[in-house]
């Protein structure tokens, strides 16, 4: 598959994503790994809402309206694609336990080097396909795009805690204004495609979006602090991840459309529930 996508632009995402993990990372501390094991049993029941429900809710999406082509690549890679790198920080922004969250995402971004193969393994048997991503290549994306910086991010805060938090809020301001400028480039430069795969995988990222929050949510129980990490973590799909097992099995270059546009439904769904959980807590 060639990428519709230029260089520079491509360049460019990759380094606002690894920024972004990097300022995260100044986050991370010995608290998180507490939290994890604090709250095991919902942190299972949260990687279970992550890894189950959206991907069969997405099939029987697809199954049920008939959706064929390259826009049902792209609603099904996003389905069994989790850990985008920005839903730590909407899990934090929506007001969950800012310890919990990191350890939740650093599970799903892990496991996602045996989850993703087995999910894509398991589509292509459901859709009579002949699909296939190694480990080896999830662990890349991952690693590169996510792990590392986090890493490095950590690893700053441990040396200079105070330089750290200093350069987290700057960073982070930083970030999230690029991010912005990042997607209304996307826009611009897929629109074509965008025209051409039309207006259903914006439709079923919003749909999928909104079940998976309900899922993540209904997964944490009744522990209040971590419904929202929950809830964000399980609909937070990686678009990074799904054009990784695209361009392995060389699909047709639709399927990146049909990807952001899932992407593009995914977050304003998000946005609109992080701003709402905002203004329960005022």
């Amino acid at each position: 598959m060639t990428s519709p996508i230029p260089s520079w632009l491509a360049l460019l995402v990759f380094a606002t994503v690894f920024t972004t993990m990097f300022s995260l990372g100044l986050m991370l501390g010995r608290e998180q790994m507490a939290a994890a094991w604090q709250r095991r049993a919902v942190l299972a029941a949260s990687l279970f809402a992550v890894w189950v429900p959206v991907p069969v809710a997405a099939v029987i999406c697809v199954k049920l309206f008939g959706i064929k082509g390259v826009v049902a690549a792209g609603i099904l890679l996003m389905a069994i694609s989790p850990g985008a790198p920005v839903s730590l920080r909407r899990a934090i922004e929506a007001g969950g336990n800012a310890a919990f969250a990191p350890a939740l995402h650093l599970a799903i971004v892990t496991l996602a080097v045996v989850t993703v193969p087995v999910s894509l393994a398991i589509l292509a048997a459901i859709f009579g396909k002949d699909l296939e991503i190694s480990p080896t290549d999830v662990a890349r994306q991952v690693f590169f795009a996510q792990l590392l910086p986090l890493g490095l991010g950590a690893a700053v805060r441990a040396l200079w805690p105070a330089a750290a938090s200093s350069l987290e809020q700057r960073l982070t301001r930083i970030t999230n204004l690029v991010l912005v400028a990042v997607v209304l480039a996307l826009v611009v430069v897929l629109w074509p495609l965008l025209a051409k795969v039309g207006w259903t995988p914006f439709v079923a990222g919003i749909g999928l979006t909104a079940l998976a929050l309900l899922f993540g949510a209904a997964c944490a129980g009744r522990d209040a602090p971590a419904r929202p990490v929950s809830a964000v973590a399980t609909a937070m799909r990686n678009p990074g991840l799904a054009l990784v097992i695209a361009t392995v099995n060389r699909l047709p270059s639709e399927v990146v459309a049909s990807v952001f546009a899932y992407a593009l439904g995914l977050v304003a769904v998000v946005t609109a529930f992080v701003a709402w959980q905002g203004r329960r807590a005022q």
